[in-house]
């Protein structure tokens, strides 16, 4: 079955007429404006989730600096506990040497 259209081209049952310039002008537009569409929801989401990183990161290096000032605090605390006892040792050290510099020596007979 042939249909002549008053643009003077024939259609076929089963084709479809060539489509215009403006036809397809309008099928890029319309693509294009999609694609702008989807573009922009993209860089939206795309910075909402950098915006969320950058907060995190900002708490764990605020953790991290925390942390850091506890342990130096700590570390602080256990060098002075261990001065104190590397001075009660000294001095325990020191009165074991007065001891054993009173005592008689003896002689130990070799068998």
């Amino acid at each position: 079955m042939r249909m002549i259209w008053s643009h003077g081209f024939t259609l076929v049952k089963g084709t479809f007429p060539m489509t215009t310039q403006e036809e397809r002008l309008e099928t890029i537009e319309y693509g294009l404006k999609q694609f702008k569409t989807e573009t922009i929801k993209a860089y939206g989401e795309v910075a909402m989730e950098l915006t969320m990183v950058k907060g995190l990161t900002e708490d764990a290096v605020k953790q991290l600096a925390l942390l850091k000032t506890q342990i130096d605090h700590r570390f602080e605390r256990v060098d002075t506990h261990l001065d104190t006892i590397d001075t009660c040792l000294d001095r325990m050290e020191n009165i074991l040497s007065q001891i054993l510099a009173r005592l008689p020596e003896k002689t130990i007979a070799l068998p």
